[in-house]
Order: structure tokens, then C-alpha cells, then sequence
């Protein structure tokens, strides 16, 4: 851990801990100097959430509940949507 602030530090870089997370890719969980971080579930990298399993469930709800308050708009002005 103190490793990773030194090399944010050297690159002059700034981690913002109120939006950092972390996933566990496997079967083991191991601890960090037995300090305690997040872990969740899925997270959002790049405008994708990513699960522990790798798969895209979460994502297809994520992107279906952004479109689905759309469709509405989308029918009623279909008729003024020139070709």
C-alpha cells in the first residue's frame, strides 16, 4: 500500500479514495498488511460495470434502465423525426 502513495506521489498524481474500489478476480481473498478496503461486487471502469464473475448482466440493466426512460420520447416524437 505504501508503495502504490509513493508512486502516486513521484507521478504527481492524486487517488480520490471516495470513488476508489477494488474486485476480487478468483477464488481467494488474501488481505493488505491487514488494513481494510472496499471491495464490492462490480464497479464502473470506463463507463462499464465490471463484476467479479465477468459478466455483463449488470451492465445489459445498467444500460437498459438508461435507455428504457427514453423509449417514451422516442415514440412520441417519431413522427417529427424527418428521414
Amino acid at each position: 500500500m505504501f508503495q502504490l502513495c509513493e508512486w502516486f506521489k513521484v507521478n504527481e498524481l492524486s487517488l480520490n479514495f471516495g470513488n476508489t474500489c477494488y474486485s476480487i478476480f478468483g477464488p481467494t481473498h488474501k488481505n493488505l498488511n491487514d488494513k481494510v478496503i472496499q471491495n464490492v461486487a462490480s464497479c464502473k471502469y470506463l463507463g462499464i460495470l465490471i463484476d467479479s464473475d465477468f459478466k455483463w448482466i449488470k451492465n445489459i440493466k445498467y444500460i437498459y434502465n438508461k435507455l428504457i426512460k427514453f423509449i417514451r420520447i422516442f415514440c412520441q416524437n417519431k413522427s417529427q423525426i424527418a428521414v
